[in-house]
């Protein structure tokens, strides 16, 4: 399995402690460091094997072919490989859910993957209701989740798709977490900080639900005792189940090209296998498409979220998985895009410095020296705005007493805020050696004066120090007249030294799916369901749309396995999801 990350533990393991990584990680500027642990870059163009598509003419951009406006030939050259009732077109999170849940319920199934092995990202899994919820006193009204949700989209989202997470993800959980124990696996709360503890009572704008856990073994954090994202620990294991279930995966094998039209349904899928040899499968039930979202295809970005091409770096992996082939495969047969914007997920991901904008809401500043925005540390309000500021650059300012102003952001787990673990070794440390750090490499600016912290960031010496003093005004009066970040996220900047800090913009997808209904099969641009052809995670459209939520934190990973067993459960059966409630 390609270590997601780079194996940041192995890299410890040879020596290089946190220290000597961020040294050399400043030397390639800001957000080298997540490049490197991420071992994957944006790819320069995309399209996979889409690119022998023509060209559609006037509507394209002058440098791009935008393969996905016109079907190539279809390949006729393929042996027969065999039958089974469902055919799933990815072996990532929704992949290896829909797999075990169709096996599981008697379906043959074949799983068609590009990549070497199975692909498991991140470290939090969202959903509304299960037992473990109600166990830890947590008590989410589906409802209300499924509001923000919906509502954070313009209301361009389909809200049934939406409500069906949250209604029906508590049962989904509940049987994971039974096949994980099997495993050794413990469900816990969520580890990553993109989860935050205490945001439940926030306004509804800044509300971030505890709906998010983490599947662990003992030692484990963020990163498995191995080095991959944690959330490997649940895809793994829904991968070996599917395995002794029968289900057969084709890895190194490319999917080319759908069987069959919208008007005729289709029937299976022509892929590329590893000997460079075109092959036909057939799907009896249904074809479902998990293959991922569009992030490493810079001309989709560039049609559909031209802003992620301002994001500092890529974290997908493995490169080249993300180059939305789906997409296109479902184009070509005559399926829709889904009906809102594509909702990029860009994260303040920075493993260079501490205190980060992805947990602290710290005074930002741009190049001109102004306050641009509310500083809540909601993804994508604070990196999409850094996007789009002169020069695409923005900081965070604190000062020498950031540990009072911790407390006041996070009462109930200030401590451990303060004295973490360190990322890389997994040693005990504190925030003030932290710091230290990623001063001493250059990531972070420290000057004992306002007008030095200024001068060295290159920002105008007289306007910084008056957004300074208005923004300490708001903080002193606890009410911020010009965004209205709540008085328990105002921070006064007052005493040195002071520091600044990169707000990193991250992308880790950039999710822009298949029109689909409620039942997830995909539908055409009229939409007419197409028989036999379904979506499960970043290819389900209609989900998310304009940008990725957080009031529900994990959502994106809650409803790839839960939709991915909604459907492949559904599909085994003769049945639709909305039917199997």
């Amino acid at each position: 399995m390609e270590k997601e990350y780079n194996n940041a533990r192995e890299v410890s393991g040879q020596g290089m402690d946190r220290r000597s990584f961020l040294k050399g990680a400043a030397l390639l500027g800001s957000g080298a460091a997540v490049a490197g642990l991420a071992a994957c870059s944006t790819p320069g163009s995309g399209g996979g094997a889409a690119d022998s598509g023509t060209a559609s003419g006037a509507a394209a951009p002058p440098t791009s072919t935008r393969p996905w406006e016109s079907a190539p030939a279809a390949i006729g050259d393929a042996t027969d490989g065999g039958s089974y009732d469902i055919i799933i077109l990815g072996a990532g999170i929704s992949g290896n859910a829909a797999a075990e849940a169709a096996s599981r319920n008697g379906a043959s199934v074949l799983v068609v993957e590009q990549a070497p092995e199975i692909t498991a990202h991140g470290v939090d899994c969202g959903h509304i209701g299960s037992n473990w919820q109600k166990e830890n006193g947590i008590n989410i009204d589906p409802d209300e989740a499924a509001k923000l949700v919906y509502r954070w989209s313009q209301q361009t989202a389909n809200y049934t798709l939406v409500r069906q997470w949250a209604q029906r993800s508590g049962k989904v959980f509940d049987y994971l977490q039974e096949l994980a124990a099997k495993d050794g696996i413990e469900m816990v709360r969520a580890l990553s900080p993109t989860a935050k503890w205490g945001w439940e009572e926030l306004d509804e704008v800044w509300r971030e639900f505890g709906d998010a856990v983490s599947f662990v073994k003992p030692g484990d954090g963020m990163f498995t005792t191995d080095g991959q994202t944690v959330n490997f620990r649940i895809i793994n294991c829904l991968y070996e189940n599917a395995v002794k279930n029968g289900v057969e995966y084709l890895f190194n094998t490319h999917a080319e090209q759908l069987v069959g039209d919208a008007a005729s349904g289709i029937t299976g899928v022509i892929v590329t296998a590893e000997d460079g040899s075109h092959v036909s499968y057939t799907a009896t039930k249904g074809v479902i498409m998990a293959t991922g979202d569009i992030s490493g295809n810079k001309e989709m970005l560039d049609a559909f979220a031209p802003i992620c091409n301002r994001a500092d770096v890529s974290m997908y992996t493995p490169i080249n998985g993300n180059l939305g082939d789906g997409l296109t495969m479902g184009l070509w047969a005559g399926a829709a895009f889904q009906k809102g914007p594509a909702a990029p997920m860009v994260h303040q991901i920075d493993m260079e410095g501490v205190l980060t904008a992805i947990t602290m809401c710290w005074l930002a500043v741009n190049k001109n020296g102004h306050r641009y925005g509310a500083e809540m540390a909601i993804e994508p309000i604070i990196t999409n705005s850094r996007m789009n500021q002169p020069g695409n650059i923005s900081w965070s300012v604190f000062d020498s007493n950031f540990a009072t102003y911790v407390q006041k952001q996070f009462p109930t787990n200030y401590e451990e805020m303060l004295n973490p673990l360190d990322f890389l070794t997994g040693e005990p440390t504190t925030i003030q050696d932290q710091l230290d750090i990623s001063v001493e490499t250059g990531h972070i600016t420290k000057a004992e004066t306002l007008d030095e912290l200024a001068q060295a960031l290159g920002i105008p010496v007289d306007t910084f120090k008056a957004t300074v003093a208005r923004y300490n005004g708001w903080a002193d009066s606890g009410t911020d007249g010009d965004f209205g970040v709540p008085d328990r996220f105002l921070t006064k900047i007052e005493q040195g030294p002071f520091y600044a800090q990169p707000i990193a913009a991250t992308m880790l997808v950039c999710i822009f799916g298949l029109h689909v209904n409620d039942d997830s099969q995909v539908c055409t641009e009229d939409d007419t369901p197409i028989p036999g052809l379904f979506a499960v995670g970043n290819m389900q459209g209609d989900f998310f749309c304009n940008s990725y939520p957080v009031h529900c934190p994990g959502i994106s990973h809650g409803r790839a396995l839960t939709f991915g067993q909604l459907v492949g459960e559904a599909l085994a059966t003769d049945t639709v999801i909305t039917k199997t409630a």
